[in-house]
């Protein structure tokens, strides 16, 4: 398709949205009037008609008899982030494929770069076409069998019609090795008959503080034969930032990702929802026997997670939901992941490790979306995680539990000033790169893009220091593709993006902070 519905490489936080108390039900929705338009060809226009779909419920509606019939450009029909802005606060910014915005890319000089648009109608890997991924974020990468698997948070297709678009989460298998030239994308996993990518573990989709909203995963690994993800089930989104959830739980599959499972005594429970969409499988069956009884006072500081898989054991690293607390530590031998009394938790240096949580944080407030892993080039641990001072900061340890260096930034508010959920790709851990690789989610593009650092360019053990990537110019996505600077699977050629002319002025963008995450 024409790349003019473009995603910027600009945006705001993360996953999602203050859900619309008027949507409803796991697969249909019903929204305010004036809330989705007609679809149109690229670059077409449509008028909003008061339909809804699920795109609507997700990123918020507009107020009955707010706008009235609205002309807007794009190839799905919707309001406009100027429109939405005016309307009320619980009204989220649409991302630029609905708007039908186009977006720009940084260009830039120093320690970071922009590797390839990983998702979205804007990519030319054509996820949407192929995968019916219009709009996704999170990007969680780890290794499986010789591949790379990605997975991702709340995920659109077409915005219009009233079914199954929204999925929780999906999971795409791409190539293993180097990310260097690009992730290479190779299906969707699960997919349906048509290879469009289906949903691991299917939210109830509920109103937003009815009971649930969607299911995120914050982690993922593979033992060899089988796969496990960590999730959470939000409950509300609410203030920039903040969110509730009702438990976080182990996921598992036993077929290369086909299938998934809850493991019912995994959860870590705060609240006494069991209205999970009827599809997700559970094992055992949660009744009163079996599931896990809440403990909001021991678990509310552990419903996202960030694994690490380090000499025979999986670290966990646990956070409360939203955007505003410390991370603890517990782990467990890999051969006993699934039972929960084999955990154990970080008591700090010299008191060693208790069956209990502790309350001892090993990385202070605020720890945003968290992703660690031990690099061979450092010979150390590299966490990374969004900030209050720069988009993404990264951190440094001789071991798993600290101490931690200060934070240094390596992806400032001028190059991505809504930038969130930075996931590093499992290709550092063990190959001797100078260069970090991670992926990067947006809130504006709403879909996920990957970008390298280059390690050598810092020093640990020093202030940070002023920015070591500065943005020269910026230059739009349509022009990019059309000029080469893009190839067909998304990738950037660096020194082709700096020769094109028609260039846009390195400005600071707009930082928005949506409710929720």
């Amino acid at each position: 398709m024409p790349l003019v519905v473009a995603l910027a490489i600009t945006v705001a936080p993360a996953h999602a949205a203050a859900q619309s108390a008027d949507s409803t039900g796991s697969t249909s929705f019903t929204g305010s009037s004036g809330s989705t338009g007609s679809t149109g060809s690229s670059g077409s226009t449509g008028s909003l008609l008061g339909e809804s779909g699920p795109c609507n419920s997700f990123f918020g509606n507009i107020p009955p008899g707010s706008l009235g019939p609205f002309p807007v450009t794009g190839s799905l029909a919707n309001a406009t982030n100027s429109v939405l802005d005016a309307t009320a606060s619980s009204v989220r910014r649409f991302p630029r494929w609905v708007t039908g915005a186009d977006g720009t890319i940084p260009v830039l000089k120093g320690a970071t770069s922009v590797r390839q648009l990983v998702t979205g109608p804007t990519s030319p890997a054509k996820t949407d076409e192929l995968y019916d991924i219009h709009g996704t974020d999170l990007g969680i990468t780890f290794t499986h069998d010789g591949e790379t698997m990605a997975l991702f948070g709340d995920t659109f297709g077409d915005c219009t019609p009233t079914d199954n678009q929204w999925r929780s989460n999906v999971m795409l298998a791409t190539a293993g090795g180097s990310p260097e030239n690009g992730m290479d994308v190779l299906r969707a996993v699960p997919s349906d008959p048509q290879g469009k990518a289906t949903a691991l573990v299917q939210g109830a989709h509920q109103s937003n503080g009815a009971g649930e909203v969607t299911v995120i995963p914050t982690a993922a690994i593979s033992t060899g034969d089988d796969m496990y993800m960590r999730v959470m089930s939000v409950r509300d989104w609410n203030a920039p930032g903040g969110w509730n959830t009702n438990y976080s739980a182990l996921v598992k599959s036993t077929d290369d990702g086909e299938s998934w499972t809850v493991l019912t005594e995994t959860m870590r429970r705060v609240t006494d929802f069991t209205g999970w969409n009827p599809t997700v499988q559970f094992e055992p069956a949660p009744d009163s026997e079996t599931l896990p009884p809440v403990d909001g006072d021991r678990w509310y500081g552990a419903q996202m997670s960030a694994f690490l898989l380090d000499a025979g054991h999986l670290y966990e690293y646990v956070t409360p939901s939203g955007r505003q607390g410390p991370a603890m530590l517990t782990r467990v031998p890999i051969a006993q992941i699934e039972d929960p009394a084999a955990y154990e938790w970080y008591a700090g240096p010299g008191a060693g490790w208790t069956d209990e949580p502790t309350g001892y944080d090993v990385i202070p407030a605020r720890v945003e979306e968290l992703s660690v892993q031990y690099n061979e080039h450092l010979d150390k641990y590299i966490a990374v995680t969004p900030s209050p001072t720069g988009v993404v900061s990264m951190r440094v340890s001789e071991s798993p539990w600290g101490p931690w260096s200060e934070p240094q930034t390596i992806v400032d508010r001028s190059m991505f000033p809504n930038g969130y959920a930075p996931m590093i790709h499992p290709f550092t851990t063990d190959n001797d790169s100078r260069y970090l690789y991670y992926t990067l989610s947006t809130w504006d593009a709403y879909n996920v893009f990957l970008l390298r650092t280059d390690l050598d360019e810092f020093d640990f053990a020093a202030p940070d220091a002023d920015p070591r990537t500065t943005v020269e110019s910026r230059v739009t996505v349509s022009t990019a593709a059309e000029s080469g600077a893009i190839d067909d699977r998304g990738v950037i050629d660096e020194e082709r993006l700096e020769e094109i002319a028609e260039v846009e002025p390195a400005v600071a963008e707009p930082i928005v902070e949506p409710p929720g995450r």
